[in-house]
């Protein structure tokens, strides 16, 4: 009953879930497996009693089902059965605005596949004027590529297979700077073969296509068993895969027979055992939701299509594929676009899920982006990593890399010219324009150049009007707990963004356990962030420090984190509200911590004064007592006043002041750095000291509600004036002219506030209550 019962989506990864809302038609089929069962049926129904069923397949050990054809809009209802046992009756809703996407079976892909090559992207029957355009529309583009190419023609085309990696429990820093030494030498090398072979294409040049096929007939030497294989070294096999397959593609007629049967015989066998580690270590998105995966279900998709007249499994593959890639795919997000694990991690995986959105949709005409998660996803993107970020959060890797800010730029464009949502264009523009002012990793020497983006023909991109209008401050993705509040989204001098998260992903793979945490950017400076850097996933920093959410702008309950690397830790941004003086929403993480029963914090944002009103919501789980500890973290040291209980960090002319809504006794504490530290396995020239403020009102107690204001300022936005004062037990803050009010008793009883709640505000004459059921007007 726990995986059936379980608010997590890996937990309880059945779809469509009870009473859900489908806006993509057909929807997916999942369920958890019997354990021996070698087939199942689906049955699906208008009638709970499932007579005269509209749908009854028969469907093999994996329990994934992709329909053909869509459904007609109404409820439905479902249930699987296999071998005497039965699912739980479920029901689901298709709404008449629902998206059709309609993938029909693999064998059909490959009959509309050409023949020959190029497939990937491009038809042989476009390259002519493709080549073409070099000299006219494309003249800018190919200028570009050609300095990139003609730097790499001078590089070698061989590269010697990788040494064995160490023990990484034994020496994690000797283990890492091998094992990225390999990663990124391998990734650019064949990075590089691939973009030799756009080269290629785009101007008919056998250079640039013979020094393409050199590198991937040196990379086919790899014994594919040997040190590069997946279960040892997973990113050296990946580097073959990821773009290798595209490269080859492009220069398929340029090699030798020899050369050419040589690099089959390599991909053959690595996409042999990508299937084998794919398929026979559970379902992917059912049983297993290991983040890796998520890249290499594309690339034996990609692998499948080129070498579809060689390898015989190709069929077989890109079948199993579907419903995984055309169905249960995302399953790190839902239609709302946000992705759990973060804007780092999720660029990486959503761009690579793009090679395979565009290649079917360019050669089959099967158009994944019509779902409802791509638009959606880009603008996830605008409202929570604005263009101007000092720090993305969260997840793993915040750097602001010229490479990361031109791969986000490439991603987004991808989604607006697939989409044709022409809004996103000049996010895409100020993104680049950022990236022009960024340096390049120095460790990630990798070319930003999005082939895929090269060979989109500018003419199949949809027209349309680029103005774009913010409908209030206030944007909440609840399907992986994101939320953005962005006073002038386009406008980075003039910007307060304060970025949310609050997730049903929980604390485990690329998230931290961080539920009800935030960022503050103000006229685009970072203000407050989560601390720590990632030097490397599951080294002594980020086990020790990135994972506990004391590195958080979360609460702590006597020190104790909440759970860590778990799925249990679910949590939910509920009860989203926006008038024209606030907006608000609640971020609960009730099931985070073991201490607690309940833990929730408001966010109740004030419009007239641009400031921002946290309520902390704390009870204990029955019989244990701990002190809550409010905690924020930033790149500059805080200035405090312990009797006043306010602080102040300033940078350049942006800053952030806190008031502690709390007159009793509590302390203040200020540290900096980090236990442990990052090690050295990356260059750190964006790795600053980061300072660290907490304040924890004094006693182990069972309950407690404690108010923080947080006021921002910047050039052209004074905070306002704030003072404080308890009153008969009643916490008062008095912003300007209107009032903040919370109480641990449940009931407050100060000025025109006499109410059962937890916290209330004044403004502008107006009343506004905060409890159970949100904010109340």
């Amino acid at each position: 009953m726990h995986h059936t019962r379980h608010h997590h989506p890996h937990v309880d990864p059945r779809q469509p879930r009870n009473g859900a809302r489908c806006l993509t038609n057909p929807p997916v089929f999942a369920w958890l497996p019997v354990e021996g069962a070698e087939q199942y049926t689906l049955t699906v129904s208008r009638h709970p009693a499932l007579q005269e069923p509209c749908l009854e397949a028969h469907v093999g050990a994996d329990p994934l089902y992709l329909p053909h054809r869509a459904l007609r809009p109404g409820r439905y209802y479902w249930r699987w059965s296999a071998d005497g046992a039965e699912g739980e009756l479920l029901s689901f809703e298709i709404p008449a605005e629902a998206t059709v996407v309609e993938a029909p079976p693999a064998a059909d892909w490959l009959a509309a596949m050409p023949q020959g090559h190029p497939r990937i992207y491009i038809r042989p029957e476009q390259v002519e004027a493709l080549r073409a355009s070099r000299t006219g529309s494309r003249a800018a583009q190919w200028q570009a590529l050609q300095a990139e190419v003609d730097v790499l023609l001078a590089e070698e085309h061989e590269m010697a297979e990788p040494p064995f990696l160490g023990d990484r429990s034994a020496d994690y820093g000797a283990w890492f700077k091998v094992w990225s030494k390999i990663l990124w030498a391998s990734r650019a090398f064949v990075k590089g073969a691939e973009l030799l072979a756009l080269a290629y294409l785009a101007s008919g040049d056998e250079r640039y296509g013979r020094a393409a096929c050199r590198r991937m007939v040196s990379i086919s030497q790899w014994d594919p068993e040997g040190s590069s294989h997946l279960s040892h070294n997973d990113e050296a096999h990946m580097s073959v895969i990821w773009d290798g397959a595209k490269a080859v593609d492009w220069v398929w007629e340029l090699f030798t027979e020899q050369e050419r049967q040589q690099v089959i015989s390599q991909f053959r066998r690595r996409g042999e055992i990508t299937y084998e580690h794919m398929h026979g270590r559970g379902s992917y998105g059912v049983t297993r939701f290991d983040s890796h995966a998520g890249r290499e279900v594309v690339f034996l998709a990609l692998l499948a299509m080129v070498f579809s007249d060689e390898i015989e499994q190709a069929g077989e593959w890109l079948e199993w594929l579907r419903p995984v890639l055309c169905g249960i795919w995302p399953i790190w997000a839902g239609d709302d676009g946000a992705w759990a694990e973060g804007p780092s991690y999720g660029l990486a995986y959503v761009s690579i899920m793009t090679m395979f959105a565009s290649a079917l949709k360019h050669a089959t005409g099967v158009d994944l982006y019509r779902r409802p998660f791509w638009a959606n996803h880009a603008h996830w993107r605008r409202w929570c990593l604005p263009p101007y970020a000092e720090w993305m959060g969260f997840g793993d890797h915040s750097e602001r890399w010229k490479h990361t800010w031109e791969s986000n730029a490439n991603l987004v464009e991808t989604i607006q010219r697939e989409t044709g949502d022409q809004t996103l264009a000049p996010y895409v523009e100020q993104f680049r324009a950022e990236a022009e002012r960024l340096e390049t990793s120095q460790v990630r020497h990798m070319s930003a150049l999005d082939s895929k983006l090269y060979l989109l023909d500018a003419t199949d991109a949809a027209t349309g009007d680029t103005a774009r209008r913010q409908d209030g401050v206030l944007r909440v993705f609840p399907g992986a707990g994101w939320a953005a509040v962005r006073t002038h989204i386009d406008d980075a001098e003039h910007d307060v963004a304060f970025i949310f998260r609050s997730s049903p992903y929980g604390s485990y793979s690329h998230s931290h356990a961080n539920n009800n945490d935030f960022i503050i950017h103000v006229a685009g400076k970072a203000m407050a962030m989560p601390s720590g850097y990632y030097d490397g996933y599951g080294s002594a920093h980020h086990t020790h420090w990135n994972w506990h959410t004391k590195s958080h702008n979360c609460v702590t309950l006597s020190d104790a984190s909440q759970l860590m690397r778990s799925r249990d830790s679910v949590g939910a941004i509920e009860h989203a509200f926006e008038d024209d003086l606030v907006a608000y929403m609640m971020g609960d993480a009730d099931e985070s911590y073991l201490q607690a029963e309940r833990c929730r914090r408001h966010v109740l944002f004030i419009k007239p004064h641009a400031c921002f009103f946290l309520v902390d919501e704390f009870i204990a789980t029955p019989g244990v007592y701990s002190a809550l500890q409010w905690n924020i973290h930033s790149w500059n040291r805080f200035e405090h006043d312990v009797d006043a209980r306010t602080f102040t960090v300033n940078r350049g002319a942006s800053s952030l002041s806190g008031f502690m809504m709390h007159h009793q006794n509590g302390v203040f504490s200020l540290t900096e750095g980090w236990d442990p530290p990052p090690a050295d396995t990356k260059p750190s020239d964006q790795w600053f000291m980061q300072y660290h403020l907490r304040y924890m009102p004094v006693g182990l107690v069972d309950r407690r509600t404690l108010g923080v204001v947080l006021c921002p300022g910047h050039g052209a936005l004074r905070p306002p004036s704030v003072e404080t004062e308890r009153c008969d037990g009643t916490e008062v803050a008095h912003v300007g002219e209107d009032l903040l009010l919370t109480s641990d008793t449940g009931a407050i009883a100060y000025g025109p506030v006499a109410a059962e709640c937890l916290a209330a505000a004044v403004i502008g004459g107006r009343i506004y209550r905060i409890g159970d059921a949100g904010l109340e007007v």
